[in-house]
């Protein structure tokens, strides 16, 4: 897990509580939480910050998840870029639209904070 030590992760969630706790989470976990509670603001904190790893809940006002992803994944710039959806409704979500959105993982709400923490894990040493 130290792989993870400094990494940046822009969490983008309407809900103030979601932000919070990943953010405390992932701050005990030497990890650099940034925080956005629209899609727009998501989308404009992902070009400035350019972090490492982005969480992003799929329904969101302004811009959804998946546009986001979709927005990121196919510019050259960000394509690297490790996202991960999630939803309250994951098994309600079409599957081939996550597939199509180039995201690397998904999370259904609610998740342990340790699972969050091997999606992540799983993601970043895929290539490896």
């Amino acid at each position: 897990m130290d792989s993870l030590n400094k990494k940046s992760v822009l969490i983008i969630d309407s809900d103030d509580n979601v932000l919070s706790a990943l953010s405390t989470g992932l701050k005990s976990r030497s990890m650099l939480p940034i925080t956005a509670k629209d899609g727009y603001d998501g989308y404009n904190r992902a070009l400035k910050e350019k972090p490492d790893i982005i969480l992003s809940e799929i329904i969101l006002p302004t811009l959804d998840g998946f546009r986001i992803t979709k927005l990121l994944k196919f510019d050259e710039r960000y394509m690297d870029t490790f996202m991960i959806l999630m939803s309250n409704n994951i098994e309600n979500i079409d599957a081939d639209k996550m597939l199509k959105s180039g995201a690397n993982g998904y999370l259904g709400k609610p998740f342990k904070f340790s699972d969050l923490i091997k999606k992540i894990n799983e993601i970043t040493t895929k290539d490896e």
